[in-house]
């Protein structure tokens, strides 16, 4: 049959498709369960306790043990480690994709140690460079899996002259009763879940594929992640940090941002590469409408009232306007060139348009530009702030801005990491987070000494966060 249909192509695809197929007959006699299924592994270090001496330790190698025996090596990310300042700072030390399976031992390779007092370092002993660490751990299969070193420096050197680590193990801690903050990770598919009363990673929730806008249900009981690569919405249980459900999206929509109706069961998604907007019922998890809008729709908004989405048209240079009642779009407004995220405020829509380097202050009653306020540095995500203010990420010029709807220059910035994306705020301890897509971090702000005070490092090319509340 083969061999038929290939007298119907041209001899240069006919000699192309006998070249191939040998290489396509191999790969269908391989057998899908020869291929050793694999999992992800996070590892995190922080220091306990304020160090007494500034005490600091290189590492050769980390790899994990299984009860065989065999060293499965993961990539260290840092290879030299202080106390001051690992002091209240959690890094992510190593990483790996590995074989599903169990593991009893994560083993640190010490390479130097050195203890600094009074300016002068001093080298210290180590007695045994290798260090291994009991655990229980099991790799689930295409899941992300995190440990938690803890390192204790004032037990860790003897008579100031011999290093022996003390370093505790823990895995990530589900249900966590206090504030939580979720980032999406879209280099990754997973979400890094944070503690916001230590601003610690501690526990991941495996998702779809380029994981991007989330959305949280009024009760904050879910959380719902759209996977831009794999399609579909991730349905979350915040209070086990699992996923529960998982809604399936056409394919080559694209889906990009996400936004909940307020007192209903209506998901509005962004489908950049179908130039529509999907309409998602959560209770019967399926699509119920979709809506044609501009070319290269992103972000959504919402009205308090609920009676309108609004969506910035990237590639059209406009909003389209949703009937929520019909679900119909009943107006288009144009803005500036390429306008991808927006926010609404009383009776105002900002609207961030990252070519032109404008915010557009839309009269939602005329649903007329009232005027444009010049931030450079392509402006993208954008949030309503503390006292009138709204917040704007600066992607090229790695700062959040201040704007305010009546005032045309923003008179005001943060310096945050590089290519700063989502934003959240926490009103009542006035601080800020935003991720810093090309970092892997997280800023965290204080809003009344408008300076940073924490960075906190996730997965790779965090998009958006949200915080949820106990």
């Amino acid at each position: 049959m083969f061999l038929n249909k290939l007298r119907c192509l041209s001899p240069k695809k006919g000699w192309l498709c006998l070249v191939l197929f040998p290489f396509f007959l191999a790969c269908s006699l391989v057998p899908k369960d020869t291929i050793t299924p694999k999992g992800q592994i996070l590892v995190y270090l922080q220091a306990e306790g304020p160090p007494t001496y500034e005490t600091v330790f290189s590492l050769s190698r980390i790899f994990l043990e299984d009860k065989e025996g065999k060293e499965v090596p993961l990539a260290l990310r840092s290879h030299t480690l202080s106390s001051s300042f690992l002091f209240n700072q959690q890094i992510l030390l190593a990483q790996g994709v590995v074989d599903v399976g169990s593991y009893n031992s994560i083993n640190l390779e010490i390479s130097q140690a050195k203890l600094i007092k009074d300016n002068k370092k001093l080298l210290l002993k180590i007695n045994q460079r290798l260090i291994k660490i009991p655990v229980d751990l099991f790799i689930p299969r295409d899941k992300t899996s995190s440990l938690f070193l803890r390192w204790q420096p004032s037990g860790s050197v003897q008579h100031q002259t011999l290093f022996v680590p003390v370093i505790n193990v823990t895995q990530g801690k589900v249900g966590l009763k206090k504030l939580l903050l979720y980032v999406s990770n879209a280099g990754e598919n997973y979400l890094s879940v944070i503690d916001r009363g230590t601003n610690q990673v501690i526990d991941t929730v495996t998702v779809g594929e380029s994981p991007k806008g989330m959305a949280l249900s009024e009760d904050g009981a879910y959380l719902y992640v759209v996977n831009s690569l794999s399609k579909s919405i991730s349905v979350v249980e915040t209070a086990t940090n699992r996923v529960v459900d998982e809604i399936r999206l056409p394919m080559a929509v694209e889906p990009t941002e996400i936004v909940l109706l307020p007192d209903t069961s209506y998901l509005y998604v962004s489908a950049k590469g179908s130039n529509a907007v999907l309409v998602v019922d959560v209770q019967t998890r399926r699509v119920i409408k979709t809506i044609e809008v501009g070319q290269g729709p992103v972000g959504l908004a919402v009205d308090p009232e609920r009676r309108y989405v609004y969506v910035a048209n990237s590639y059209s240079n406009s909003v389209s306007v949703i009937d929520t009642s019909t679900n119909e779009v009943v107006n288009t407004v144009g803005v500036g060139a390429e306008p991808c995220f927006l926010a609404y405020s009383n009776n105002y829509l900002l609207v961030a348009s990252g070519q032109s380097n404008t915010v557009s202050v839309i009269d939602v009653n005329t649903l007329s530009v009232r005027h444009n306020i010049f931030v450079p540095g392509r402006p993208s995500k954008i949030i309503k702030g503390l006292k009138g203010w709204f917040y704007v990420a600066g992607e090229l010029m790695d700062c959040v801005y201040f704007v305010l709807p009546n005032v045309d220059i923003s008179p005001k910035r943060l310096i945050t990491g590089r290519k700063p994306m989502g934003m959240a705020l926490d009103r009542d301890r006035k601080l800020l987070y935003v991720v810093n897509a090309q970092d892997n971090s997280v800023d965290v702000f204080d809003l009344i000494k408008e300076r940073e005070i924490q960075k906190i490092e996730v997965g790779s090319r965090p998009y958006d966060l949200i915080l949820t509340e106990d």
